[in-house]
């Protein structure tokens, strides 16, 4: 997931990213797309990348606390990115504990909707209200590669019909590591605030 908190007075920019299920080693996870942002972002950018509680075996209830730690520690205006689990993480999260409100938006890339065949853990799912919970999210970017062998083509579009203010992009040719995908991501946080 990624925050982007935006310091008018001095023009700082933080990002705090929250990275995918799975070891996070170099070569693992998130690391690919977390190195393409850092190597991209503006020098005013500070990219702050903390580790999830275990990885390797997410649970949803110490994923949701350190998130919304993460969330009360950011000073003024932010936005939030997720890859994969913490992009469905982020959502579950501002449904459960509210929209802040200097959230600026959310970006998601190969989020999981978790309630959809073969994603039917529940403890990961939104609740059946989060429509109505997230409906004060000033702006909700759903991106998708379309060479994702993880997440279904469909997830963005069951994100969408839950969430209709979500505009869902489709990347050609990013898979689910999302190594080559910087760029775009640069590009829809660009689309909610300026960096």
């Amino acid at each position: 997931m990624l925050f982007v908190s935006m310091d008018h007075y001095g023009g700082m920019v933080t990002i705090l990213f929250i990275h995918s299920a799975g070891p996070q080693g170099p070569g693992e996870g998130s690391s690919a797309l977390l190195t393409g942002l850092r190597a991209i972002l503006p020098p005013r950018v500070a990219l702050v990348a903390p580790l999830m509680p275990k990885p390797d075996a997410p649970e949803a209830e110490p994923w949701l606390m350190a998130l919304d730690a993460e969330m009360r520690a950011i000073e003024g205006d932010f936005v939030m990115l997720g890859h994969s689990l913490g992009g469905s993480v982020i959502l579950q999260t501002l449904a459960r504990f509210g929209v802040p409100d200097r959230l600026l938006g959310v970006v998601t890339l190969a989020a999981p909707f978790w309630g959809a065949g073969g994603w039917e853990m529940e403890d990961f799912a939104l609740p059946h209200d989060a429509s109505t919970r997230l409906r004060a999210l000033p702006r909700l970017v759903i991106l998708q590669g379309d060479a994702d062998e993880v997440v279904e083509k469909n997830h963005p579009n069951l994100y969408q019909t839950l969430l209709p203010q979500a505009l869902v992009t489709v990347l050609p040719g990013i898979d689910h590591e999302a190594s080559l995908a910087a760029p775009a991501v640069l590009d829809a946080l660009k689309s909610i605030t300026p960096l």
